[in-house]
């Protein structure tokens, strides 16, 4: 009777840990170490007003497992703005001077992947406060058009271990 029990016992543990941990290891994008790129949901802005000459648009996107070697990093964020031009986004506003600048943040306990801006009576959280996170950035312009990259290896805590500014592919110094 007591070999029957711990048998059922065994069993029953079986059948509860095997699928919790299957679906961990498939919710968990991390432990697979697959780079993924996505854009922050609600965080978009357009700056410009009727009667001045330019419009900045500003979007932000999230770097999951972002390459750790600084070239990978500017290759991986040209690669997705090619892939992904914002261009269109802005196309209705004629006759003005656009502005694009995007700006890519490493996943972390403050910036979240599912993380969203807050304007709550007693808490604001927005992107700006997330600089620390801020791995790498575009800007360009219809009166600038090259790329400007600019790509960072931080620590945890967001100090620059490293920097590398590059215009389209020249490194600058």
């Amino acid at each position: 009777m007591i070999k029957i029990n711990v048998k059922i016992i065994v069993l029953m543990i079986g059948i509860v840990l095997i699928p919790l941990n299957v679906i961990g290891c498939t919710k968990n994008e991390e432990s697979s170490g697959e780079t993924k790129i996505f854009e922050i949901a609600n965080t978009e802005q357009i700056v410009g007003k009727k009667d001045e000459e330019e419009v900045t648009l500003r979007k932000h996107y999230m770097i999951l497992n972002p390459p750790t070697d600084l070239i990978d990093l500017k290759e991986l964020v040209e690669k997705y703005i090619k892939n992904h031009p914002v261009e269109e986004d802005m196309k209705v506003i004629e006759g003005k001077n656009r502005i694009f600048y995007m700006s890519f943040y490493r996943e972390s306990d403050d910036l979240p992947r599912d993380w969203q801006p807050d304007e709550s009576y007693m808490n604001t959280d927005r992107m700006e406060h997330h600089k620390h996170d801020l791995i790498a950035s575009i800007i360009w312009s219809d009166a600038e058009p090259q790329k400007e990259y600019n790509v960072y290896d931080k620590s945890k805590e967001g100090e620059i271990i490293k920097w590398l500014r590059f215009i389209e592919d020249q490194l600058v110094e």
